[in-house]
C-alpha cells in the first residue's frame, strides 16, 4: 500500500489525533476518508470559507449524539471507516428540534436512525442515504404504530401533527 507522508506543526496533530481517537478513528482513517470524499465529490468535501477577521471566539458545535453513534458503530461492525458526510443533511435538519440534545442516533450501512422523545411522545426518524430528501417518522398513537414519510425539510411540522 503506498504512503503519503504530511507535515503540521505539533498542536494540528496533537488536537486532531485527540479529535479522531474520540470519532473512534485513526489519522490514517481520517485522512483516507478526506481522499475518498475529495474523489467522490471532485474537490474539497467541505465549503472552504474566509471568516470575518474581527471573529476571534468561534464555536464549533460537537454533536456528542453522532460521536457516540459512530463509536457504537465500530464497535459493533468492527469497522473503523464510515462516511460522516452522508448524515450531514439529516443531522442539520434535526439539530433544528428543541430535542435534539436527548436525541440517540444509531448508524447504519446505508441510513441513520435518531431516537428522541419530542413534548411527551416518542419518535424515531429514519433516514435514508439513497433517499436524502425522505424520512420516514414512527411513533406510537395507542396501541397502534404509525409511520409517516416526508420530506427531510418537513419533520418540525409532521412531528407538530402528531
Amino acid at each position: 500500500m503506498p504512503t503519503i507522508q504530511v507535515r503540521t506543526d505539533h498542536q494540528t496533530k496533537t488536537a486532531s489525533t485527540a479529535l479522531f481517537s474520540q470519532l473512534g478513528i485513526t489519522m490514517s482513517e481520517a485522512i483516507n476518508m478526506f481522499l475518498r470524499q475529495s474523489i467522490m465529490r471532485g474537490g474539497i468535501p467541505f465549503s472552504l470559507t474566509v471568516l470575518n477577521r474581527y471573529e476571534t471566539d468561534i464555536e464549533i458545535p460537537e454533536n456528542e449524539a453522532l460521536i457516540d453513534a459512530l463509536k457504537r458503530y465500530r464497535f459493533v461492525t468492527g469497522k473503523t471507516d464510515f462516511d460522516i458526510t452522508k448524515t450531514e443533511p439529516f443531522i442539520r435538519e434535526v439539530e433544528t428540534l428543541d430535542s435534539a440534545k436527548s436525541m440517540r442516533l444509531t448508524l447504519q450501512e446505508q441510513a441513520v436512525k435518531a431516537r428522541f422523545n419530542y413534548k411527551g411522545k416518542d419518535f424515531i426518524i429514519d433516514y435514508n442515504f439513497q433517499e436524502p430528501d425522505k424520512v420516514f417518522i414512527l411513533s406510537r398513537k395507542g396501541e397502534k404504530l404509525v409511520v409517516k414519510d416526508c420530506k427531510l425539510t418537513e419533520i418540525s411540522a409532521i412531528l407538530e401533527r402528531f
